[in-house]
């Protein structure tokens, strides 16, 4: 009774295992030819991986008189970036933990950088490169990639390299075709 008690684990990772490497074509780990760490993707998405990190900006919140009056407070606003899927991709959490946290993944596409927003008003635009320098990285909306063209949406993200610890974003939305808003937050990194 006690060796098959004993066996029985024994027997099930052997199974487990077989299961697992089956899946994978019975490679050993880390011999998929993507590395956690060594993807090396467009030159824009290994520009995008030098944000990982926490950075935060200031933001100026309107007071009792609304922009056109009272004094507001100042708030301090987060953005942090992280590597996932096995470092494939770019993972942007602006307003971290809070009610409204959005997520924007960057990733290639045939070579060129992409991005999917999850905007706050419940839509996912997706953005491709529309321009990159040394200094900036521009993603434009992807016709196609919302329900209605018309629906209130953020249509572009530029991302403006200010040094190793400093960068801004601006940020564009559109409403019926035409541009509403266009807002700039420059950040510090903190960690």
């Amino acid at each position: 009774m006690k060796k098959t008690i004993l066996a029985l684990p024994i027997l099930f990772a052997v199974i487990a295992y077989s299961v697992f490497a089956a899946e994978d074509g019975g490679k050993p780990e880390g011999d998929d030819g993507i590395h956690a760490g060594q993807y090396v993707g467009s030159a824009e998405f290994e520009r995008l991986k030098t944000l990982v990190g926490r950075w935060e900006s200031e933001m100026q919140m309107p007071g009792a008189g609304g922009s056109e009056g009272g004094k507001g407070t100042t708030i301090k606003v987060a953005t942090e970036y992280r590597m996932a899927a096995n470092g494939t991709v770019i993972v942007e959490r602006n307003f971290p933990d809070t009610p409204k946290e959005m997520i924007s993944v960057y990733h290639d596409r045939g070579g060129k950088l992409w991005m999917t927003h999850y905007c706050a008003k419940g839509n996912q635009p997706q953005m491709s490169l529309t321009k990159a320098t040394d200094g900036v990285i521009a993603l434009e909306l992807v016709e196609g990639s919302l329900d209605s063209p018309d629906e209130s949406h953020m249509h572009a993200v530029s991302i403006a390299f200010d040094g190793a610890d400093a960068m801004s974003q601006t940020w564009t939305m559109y409403e019926g075709g035409k541009e509403t808003m266009a807002h700039t937050m420059t950040y510090r990194r903190v960690r």
